[in-house]
């Protein structure tokens, strides 16, 4: 007759295999009352493993895009405010234009005004957010501008004052006094070549860093949109000629004939510049509205898939919590038990 299956060490044995067995099933419920999801997937689905995986996978895509969306949308706005800095000083420039030209103001003003404009649309133009620069196209850790007033001078600066001293040495005479030089010989220069320093390839080698092909973004599974705008763009050269065509040549030593014409000219490339600001900033609007749009949408479609994951994975956490007790005790309860029977000997009985 064997005795072995009722031993205290086959008893003892089998406590320790039960509470092994309940410290794997105490790690999966505690796993489940932390997470709210099922520990092994595979092991309470089964078959629909693969579609829970698939939503779940929609669902990190579309989370992610609206991540995206809220970066964009506040590069947009940061883009938006810098753009609202350049018009509201580009109308101030036009304002200060006609009152010279009506002879309101000197032209000290005129030059201390565009010299401010200058700087401040520079400033603009170099804005960055989180390190990305918003007027550098897709080149973002460039700083797109460079500072006419910087010291040493700037190629820009050096490259307009070779410019104007080159068209001076060409008058007949050559080099005349500043307030002998015509209307007409200035207004050849603006056009000329003051207005190539500002076209291609002279803007992108002087004044700009920036990359013209602005950035694009998935605001939608679906969608792809540009959301943002470059240093490289028409207004941003107008403005820059503008405020240079009174800030870095010698406006107040000009004949006064000239000094209109040089003020006619500055005040119809401020209104080319002003039209195209006012333009870009519709744009960005409208992609502005277009990106929240699709945000909210994505944030509905979102909540959706979470309802649905939750429908495939999910667990009763109170249910979860009640397994997790009843193991804890199951455990304990068999740990006391394990050294109660260790304890157990034949010999206690013998003495």
């Amino acid at each position: 007759m064997k005795t072995t299956y009722v031993s205290t060490s086959a008893i003892s044995n089998v406590l320790r295999s039960s509470v092994l067995k309940a410290q794997e099933q105490l790690i999966d419920a505690n796993k489940e009352m932390t997470t709210g999801r099922y520990a092994d997937m595979g092991v309470s689905i089964g078959m629909r493993t693969g579609l829970t995986v698939d939503v779940r996978n929609q669902y990190d895509r579309i989370d992610g895009i609206i991540d995206t969306n809220s970066l964009v949308s506040q590069r947009l706005e940061t883009t938006q405010e810098a753009l609202g800095s350049m018009l509201s000083v580009a109308q101030n420039f036009m304002a200060t234009l006609l009152a010279v030209r009506n002879g309101e103001k000197g032209a000290d003003v005129l030059v201390t005004e565009a010299t401010h404009a200058l700087q401040t649309m520079t400033g603009a133009a170099n804005t960055s957010v989180g390190g990305q620069h918003v007027f550098s196209g897709i080149d973002t850790q460039n700083e797109p501008m460079t500072n006419y007033f910087a010291n040493p001078p700037a190629a820009n600066k050096t490259a307009i004052d070779t410019a104007f001293n080159t068209f001076l040495a060409g008058l007949v005479p050559p080099t005349p006094p500043l307030n002998a030089v015509t209307a007409a010989d200035l207004t050849t220069f603006l056009q000329g070549a003051f207005a190539t320093e500002f076209a291609d390839p002279n803007w992108g080698t002087n004044w700009s860093s920036a990359n013209s092909r602005n950035l694009t973004g998935r605001i939608s599974p679906n969608e792809v949109m540009t959301v943002s705008t470059n240093a490289n763009e028409p207004f941003m050269r107008d403005l820059a000629k503008a405020y240079t065509m009174v800030a870095g040549l010698p406006v107040t030593e000009l004949s006064q004939n000239t000094y209109e014409a040089l003020v006619g000219e500055a005040m119809a490339v401020v209104s080319d510049a002003i039209q195209g600001l006012i333009k870009t900033q519709a744009q960005l609007g409208s992609a502005q509205s277009r990106v929240s749009t699709a945000s909210d949408r994505l944030s509905i479609q979102r909540d959706i898939l979470a309802k649905q994951i939750h429908g495939l994975e999910g667990v009763d956490p109170y249910e979860a919590k009640l397994r997790v007790d009843q193991l804890t005790t199951q455990v304990e309860t068999s740990y006391a038990l394990t050294v109660k029977f260790q304890s157990l000997s034949i010999l206690n009985y013998m003495r």
